[in-house]
């Protein structure tokens, strides 16, 4: 189902970008009004009221959203009332983000730039905490997994201080966001109208009863309700429970806390896939329906730090890809590789290597139909760099050449990432394709992701994930190569003239 879903929001994408091979780029900032230039006086300000896009940016206090877009600037505190966008720019938030009651935020829709074709929506920083009231919806953060893919992919880094607190909430959908507290999703999900997995029409088709806000959003015509969390990285607890809906994900995310899933409802069988997080906490899953399950095309499991119990257990073996992903792409009568959806943390060996990179080609035509860097209203630079690679080491050992073809499924590697002029920073998500890729005694095809930021300084810091795993085979066929490894790591080195060519990595490995 997620794979449907993602091609029901954007074009089959061209390219999905990895790698960590890259030249830095630079531009000017966008001069922004500083804070207080308005007065104390200001008071709220009506979204009726709003400057063109592009204008210049200021603070605004208590400011309130019935609809329509949310231009770039700096807030003491939103209010979202009606069906709002954040579509361009840089957007600060010093306070809390309130989405009220049947209210819509769309904050993954792109537009930035507004010229040509746009990449991205506004880059969001809030500095308090992000309330999604009773039957309200809240989208924010964008990559190549739901809006930012096609016709040109890109990634906005949001930041949330504070925790994302969700009560009857109809959807919750979270990219490539850092949130420095707790995710909380409690109840909601759009309840038997949902569960249906119906999606609104384009008008003039008659509205579906009761999928209101979500309906609303053009964006998301021909979309059930679901709510889903990947990418991202989670400061506390993760909990999601009583949500019922059509689908349910979280995938590569990074959890500081601990996690739990309590009885969740799904309408397609598909649905709750859990796969990829690093859970620095313990995990609990009960009474989920469907239980928790490998992805649509194979995933790598869960791995947790301390206890995993229910059905997220340690001991819990599942078919990788799901039984129900097979059947619905016509795959049946094969099956997926048995794997455990959780691996202990404490069961993986530590491993020291190296990763070294090329950079042979900077994303453009044909392959996209813009040539990078892309320059946002903001001044912020989006690239996209191709290359080679190479582990070696005691852990994982192997190399791969981009030979042309689509980066992320292809040999190769790729980075998409942001560079940030105003304080010098960057920050990326990079992805490896190796074909044969060794380790443990075993070879075979591997994938990993890579997120990472560049200090002003030149310090490159982040944390990769292995992603890939599983695969549909006929009844009694041995896993092949490196089907089920698991397992994480961490990644630093320096940037030296603008470029990073060497990573020292720190593995933690093994099978599942």
């Amino acid at each position: 189902m997620r794979t449907r879903l993602i091609q029901m929001l954007v074009v089959p994408l061209l390219v999905v970008l990895t790698g960590v091979g890259f030249a830095l780029v630079s531009s000017s900032a966008a001069t922004a009004a500083p804070l207080g230039s308005f007065g104390p006086t200001f008071g709220a300000y009506n979204i009726g009221a709003a400057p063109t896009v592009g204008s210049p940016t200021g603070l605004y206090f208590n400011y309130t959203c019935p609809t329509g877009a949310i231009p770039p600037g700096t807030y003491g505190s939103i209010l979202v009332t009606g069906i709002c966008y954040m579509p361009t720019g840089n957007i600060t938030v010093e306070g809390d983000v309130t989405i009220a009651p049947h209210a819509l935020l769309d904050a993954v829709t792109p537009g930035d730039p507004t010229s040509g074709t746009p990449v991205v929506p506004a880059t969001v920083s809030i500095g308090g905490n992000v309330i999604v009231d009773q039957g309200a919806v809240l989208l924010l953060g964008c990559s190549p997994n739901i809006s930012c893919g096609a016709p040109a992919p890109g990634i906005s880094f949001d930041h949330v201080a504070g925790s994302i607190e969700a009560s009857g909430a109809q959807g919750v959908v979270i990219h490539s966001t850092a949130i420095g507290g707790s995710l909380s999703i409690t109840g909601g999900g759009g309840g038997p109208a949902a569960e249906t997995c119906n999606a609104q029409s384009p008008a003039p088709a008659p509205p579906i009863t009761n999928l209101e806000p979500w309906s609303l959003d053009p964006n998301f015509d021909f979309t059930p309700v679901f709510t889903d969390v990947e990418d991202s990285t989670i400061g506390g607890n993760f909990t999601i429970s009583g949500l019922t809906s059509c689908w349910f994900g979280a995938l590569r995310n990074q959890i500081g806390g601990s996690a739990s899933l309590v009885a969740n409802a799904m309408g397609d069988p598909d649905a709750t896939e859990f796969d990829e997080n690093l859970i620095s906490g313990g995990l609990t899953c009960v009474q989920n329906s469907p239980a928790p399950q490998f992805g649509d095309s194979g995933a790598a499991p869960n791995i947790v730090d301390l206890n995993s119990t229910g059905q997220c257990g340690f001991g819990v073996v599942l078919q990788n890809p799901a039984p129900e992903a097979i059947e619905s792409e016509g795959l049946e009568p094969d099956v997926g590789v048995n794997e455990h959806l959780v691996v202990s943390g404490q069961s993986l060996g530590t491993y020291t290597g190296t990763h070294t990179s090329t950079t042979v080609a900077t994303l453009g035509p044909p392959a996209s139909p813009l040539t990078y860097p892309v320059t946002t209203v903001a001044g912020d630079q989006i690239f996209a760099d191709l290359g080679n690679f190479t582990f070696t080491g005691n852990g994982l050992t192997g190399s791969a050449t981009y030979s042309g073809g689509p980066p992320g499924q292809s040999p190769g590697e790729a980075i998409l990432g942001t560079a940030y002029p105003t304080n010098g920073t960057v920050s990326f998500v990079a992805y490896d394709t190796c074909p044969a890729c060794s380790f443990g005694g075993q070879t075979g095809m591997v994938t990993l992701r890579f997120y990472g930021t560049i200090a002003a300084s030149g310090s490159v810091t982040g944390t990769f994930f292995i992603t890939s795993g599983g695969a549909a085979l006929p009844p009694g066929t041995p896993a092949p190569g490196l089907a089920t490894v698991a397992g994480y790591g961490t990644f630093s080195g320096t940037a030296v003239g603008g470029a990073v060519a060497s990573l020292t990595l720190v593995e933690h490995l093994g099978f599942g």
